[in-house]
């Protein structure tokens, strides 16, 4: 296949870099003090779709006459739904039928889970589900997942790559405008990437990508020589995070542009700093593409994001497709951290629609008047993050280009750890009762989980060889934890977001534990306010944490959690922030993922997943504790909550994937939808 690059030799730099040089622009890290103020200038993304923690929930006895009544066993509709949430395929597709039609007009608010740090730019965000979905309305996406569960592509039009796969060509769609007026261009799109691939956090989700370079309407991706992509550029880059697109002239105002504040960045120290002087843009006013253009953000609990009907939408009656998306007038995102206080929003009508991933609240709507939405197809899965730095890391040194073997944990951090035993891990996975947690916690709605992959996915496995619950070979291995740990007890931390429902969801956690091991076993429970939880992730400053992450529909999607060369040391002297929040090493993963992100072959693909999972059971890197199961809930004037279609696509998009929808298809009864 013949393909073109950009020339370095003739102005010493790649247009896309030329791009955002003053004079040359075309609008074509013991202290936690030193670790967050580190963050502030380091720019945070979580790519491939996930989420930071469990769902922030508080009971509330006061609501209790809200509750709504048991669902109808006998009712056909709700014996469906329980049996694909039994299942595992519950897709959260809105089966509603109407009477009347889309209609444009109306405000619909939306209260969501959590505010954004560092808003609202792809190579900065730390991104959770919420901020995907403020990203979903203001913006679109490379490629899209379809009902089938598959990638296809969106604003891309086509796609094709070389018989070896070291080159692909993506052509995108003529006539889409930014909401700025800038037309999206091959250009453009590979200016996004490359400061995504810049980017300290976004960039490892990039590595065996040598270059993308942009001319026209093409794009053009190149592997790392001996890195074939067998499946493009990668989900990171295709159908969230980098694969959604911001305006050009935009990003080149923003003052945490990669390109000016990365030390990766091939701009001159001159140049940089000349670039940064200039840049005086916003990153929290985005300019996208999306059907809804920004109008306003004020941060914080109970603070909005608020945006407008895009009337040159390229779905829209003036756009290239002809069609007349999107249908509401305006949408506003609300902030309600706490569940309860979300919940009783949408009861007192301050709310049209909310999400959750509490499956204790969601079981209140099962037969209510309210629209419940079920979805954990594809879903994330519910687990204790544990952090086992110790050792050396070959494969990251190998990356970097060290002389040497990078020291994990140099100023020994972890040493007192006793999690990166293997004896003491798999010791509290075979004392967790996992049904009675789901049952007293949430329900008896959502499923046991025994590996990252939940039913349905690619890597799934009924029987992983994840230690199942068994007090006496508990009891055992807990001895071995004990020699192996040098404690008695053994003592760690276990941090948690600082709401009620997740304080006692880990307490509940612990006392199954200390039933079987005794008061030998010593946990501390941690509330972590929710802004810094992450952040002690990323830093290494854990020791265990409640998590929610994996989402997604190809096992490609992963790997940078997981991978050695993601396990970055813990030192908050440098900063290192690792994807791996784990800082786990397993050869075995890292071999797995050759053939995942190499292999073009579905089958080589299906069997790799699945040695993934067997790692996994057989490390026990993490404590799986559940599939998640995410509800979307609304008044029922709110219509079409999941049908987007796919132009010259028969299939629709997937409705709900980790509790992200889309919102351009929605109506609401009347045009109002308050009522």
């Amino acid at each position: 296949m013949q393909h073109s690059h950009t020339r370095r030799d003739a102005d010493e730099l790649p247009k896309w870099q030329r791009a955002a040089v003053p004079g040359q622009a075309r609008r074509s890290r013991l202290i936690l003090v030193s670790i967050f103020a580190a963050f502030a200038l380091i720019a945070v993304a979580c790519g491939g779709g996930d989420s930071v923690s469990d769902e922030d929930a508080a009971p509330d006895d006061e609501t209790a006459d809200t509750v709504a009544a048991a669902p109808d066993a006998d009712d056909p509709e709700e014996e469906e739904v329980v049996a694909a949430r039994e299942a595992g395929e519950a897709t959260g597709e809105d089966t509603r039928e109407v009477e009347t039609g889309p209609t444009h007009g109306g405000r619909l608010v939306y209260g969501i889970e959590a505010d954004t740090a560092n808003p609202f730019v792809h190579f900065a965000s730390s991104c959770a589900i919420s901020c995907r979905m403020i990203f979903r309305s203001i913006t679109d996406s490379l490629y899209i997942t379809d009902s089938d569960g598959e990638i296809v592509p969106y604003l891309v039009e086509t796609e094709s790559h070389s018989d070896d796969y070291m080159v692909w060509t993506m052509t995108l769609r003529d006539g889409i405008t930014f909401h700025d007026g800038t037309p999206l261009t091959g250009e453009t799109v590979a200016y996004n990437i490359n400061l995504c691939r810049l980017s300290q956090l976004t960039g490892p989700a990039f590595l065996g990508i040598a270059e993308v370079t942009g001319e026209g309407q093409t794009v053009t991706v190149t592997a790392s020589p001996g890195q074939p992509l067998a499946a493009g550029i990668g989900p990171a880059g295709r159908a969230e995070v980098c694969g959604q697109m911001f305006s050009q002239a935009w990003l080149e105002t923003l003052p945490n542009n990669p390109l000016y504040v990365s030390p990766a960045s091939p701009l001159p120290a001159e140049m940089k700093e000349a670039a940064k002087a200039g840049a005086t843009g916003d990153p929290s006013m985005p300019v996208g593409l999306g059907a809804f253009k920004f109008v306003s953000y004020t941060p914080g609990n109970g603070n909005s994001f608020i945006a407008e009907r895009n009337s040159d939408y390229w779905r829209g009656a003036n756009g290239i497709t002809g069609e007349n998306l999107p249908y509401l007038d305006e949408i506003e995102f609300v902030v309600a951290v706490d569940i309860q206080g979300r919940s009783n929003g949408l009861r007192a009508g301050q709310f049209d629609i909310i999400h959750t991933a509490n499956a204790d609240e969601i079981s209140k709507y099962e037969g209510d008047d309210f629209v419940l939405l079920q979805a954990n197809d594809y879903g994330e899965t519910s687990h204790n993050l544990i952090n086992v730095a110790s050792g050396v890391n070959p494969v990251l040194a190998f990356v970097r280009g060290a002389a040497e073997p990078l020291a994990m944990d140099p100023l020994g951090l972890n040493s007192t750890n006793p999690l990166v035993h293997l004896s003491c891990r798999k010791a509290l996975a075979q004392a967790f009762d996992g049904e009675r947690f789901a049952n007293e916690r949430h329900q008896g709605l959502v499923k046991v989980a025994n590996g990252p992959f939940p039913p349905g996915s690619v890597g799934y496995l009924e029987d992983s060889g994840y230690p199942s619950y068994d007090p006496d070979a508990a009891r055992a291995e807990f001895e071995q934890c004990k020699a192996d740990s040098g404690q008695n007890p053994v003592a760690f931390a276990f941090n948690t977001t600082n709401d009620a429902f997740n304080v006692e969801s880990n307490e509940l956690i612990v006392a199954l534990w200390t039933e079987t091991l005794g008061d030998e076993l010593v946990v501390s429970i941690q509330p972590i306010e929710q802004g810094q939880y992450i952040n002690l992730a990323l830093a290494g400053v854990f020791q265990m944490q409640g998590w929610r992450n994996h989402g997604g529909v190809d096992p490609s999607e992963q790997w940078y959690w997981w991978h050695s060369a993601t396990a970055s040391p813990i030192d908050p002297t440098v900063p290192e922030l690792a994807l791996n929040f784990g800082r786990f090493q397993d050869p075995e993963i890292d071999a797995a993922f050759l053939a995942i992100r190499h292999n073009p072959d579905p089958a080589a693909r299906k069997a790799a997943a699945e040695e993934v999972n067997r790692a996994f059971g057989r490390n026990v890197w993490n404590l799986w504790t559940y599939w998640t199961l995410w509800g979307i809930i609304a008044n029922p004037r709110v219509q079409n909550i999941t049908d987007l279609p796919i132009p010259g696509n028969d299939e629709n998009t997937f409705p709900v994937i980790s509790g992200k929808h889309h919102l351009g298809q929605i109506w609401c009864t009347e045009g109002n939808c308050q009522g």
